[in-house]
């Protein structure tokens, strides 16, 4: 099997999806102080960003793959998974500022 069978991709999505998507879910648990609502705010706002980056992710890895170059399509499948906590803690300064009304 190589790179640009479907069944490799859908394996190594089936192993990555569950990273992608569940460590921003457990970092907002174990860091955050907000209350519920503004907790799932935040939730549904992490796995909207976690599918979108995901998504784009695979787009890009698997262009890279059919053009022979593994090593930046697996780079770049582990630096998005960066992206959905990137969201979280600017959509945390953004509860945290002070309106300037």
């Amino acid at each position: 099997m190589s790179l640009t069978d479907p069944v490799v991709w859908l394996i190594i999505a089936l192993f990555y999806a569950p990273l992608h998507y569940l460590l921003p879910v457990l970092f907002l648990f174990m860091t955050g102080q907000e209350d519920g609502a503004t907790r799932r705010r935040l939730i549904r706002r992490a796995f909207i960003n976690a599918t979108l980056s995901m998504a784009a992710a695979f787009a890009l890895a698997i262009w890279l793959a059919r053009q022979g170059r593994l090593v930046p399509a697996m780079l770049v499948l582990l630096a998005t998974m960066l992206v959905p906590f990137v969201h979280i803690l600017l959509h945390r300064r953004e509860l945290r500022a002070p309106t300037g009304n």
